[in-house]
């Protein structure tokens, strides 16, 4: 990133890091489809902003996906279970390093968000 990540302004005059927080956040809450959606559609400019957004929507994309697992009995509870708990500490780390205003990448998730999302 060519400026500081702490001083540009995101979404409502936010900090970007800030928002990328946020939108990390989210997925704890149980909001993170929608809010990441929104965060992508308000941000049109801020690529560290972007990135975290398509990526926390990405992985709330495979937790839709992976929740028919769970219909299964045992086996595809505890693999549901597993596959959250994963993304659950991905996202705990990418909420870290997005406050602190650093990049980090899901291995993979960039490839699904670019099957996802055209930019």
């Amino acid at each position: 990133m060519d400026l500081d990540i702490k001083n540009q302004r995101s979404i409502a005059g936010l900090r970007a890091n800030a928002v990328a927080f946020l939108t990390n956040l989210s997925t704890f809450v149980g909001v993170g489809l929608i809010f990441s959606l929104i965060v992508l559609i308000l941000e049109p400019e801020n690529e560290f902003v972007r990135k975290y957004s398509k990526q926390t929507l990405s992985l709330n994309v495979i937790i839709i996906v992976a929740l028919p697992l769970n219909i299964i009995m045992k086996i595809g509870s505890a693999l549901f279970f597993i596959i959250v708990a994963i993304i659950l500490i991905l996202q705990a780390v990418a909420a870290v390093f997005s406050i602190l205003g650093k990049e980090f990448e899901i291995p993979k998730i960039d490839e699904i968000s670019d099957l996802l999302f055209v930019d």
